[in-house]
């Protein structure tokens, strides 16, 4: 299937798992850039392993979603802004280093 897709296909998939993650929360239009930009390249060089790495790059960035629906929520907000986004990316990248190492889309060391 790898050869069969591209990186809008990729990035697409990872936005469908973030909104996975947020549930029923609205996203500000330009909150997800931070996390877009963090992992443009990374998704590119994903492309001809993709079926590798999928699982982990979907779990991460639903956990992602997750998590910026959490931090909103939490400070009574009904919309996830870009600072959430901003704060559940680092959160999942630190985390991500430390157990979720086979994540390509997440890694730090590469």
């Amino acid at each position: 299937m790898a050869d069969t897709i591209d990186t809008m296909d990729i990035a697409l998939q990872l936005v469908a798992a973030f909104g996975q993650g947020a549930g029923i929360m609205m996203i500000d239009t330009n909150a997800l850039r931070p996390a877009y930009e963090a992992y443009v390249s990374d998704i590119t060089r994903a492309v001809p392993e993709w079926d590798t790495h999928v699982l982990g790059s979907i779990a991460a960035v639903r956990a992602m979603g997750a998590y910026a629906a959490h931090r909103a929520l939490s400070e009574r907000r009904l919309t996830i802004s870009r600072e959430d986004v901003e704060a559940a990316l680092g959160v999942v990248r630190h985390v991500n280093a430390r157990s979720l190492a086979r994540c390509r889309i997440t890694r730090l060391d590469d």
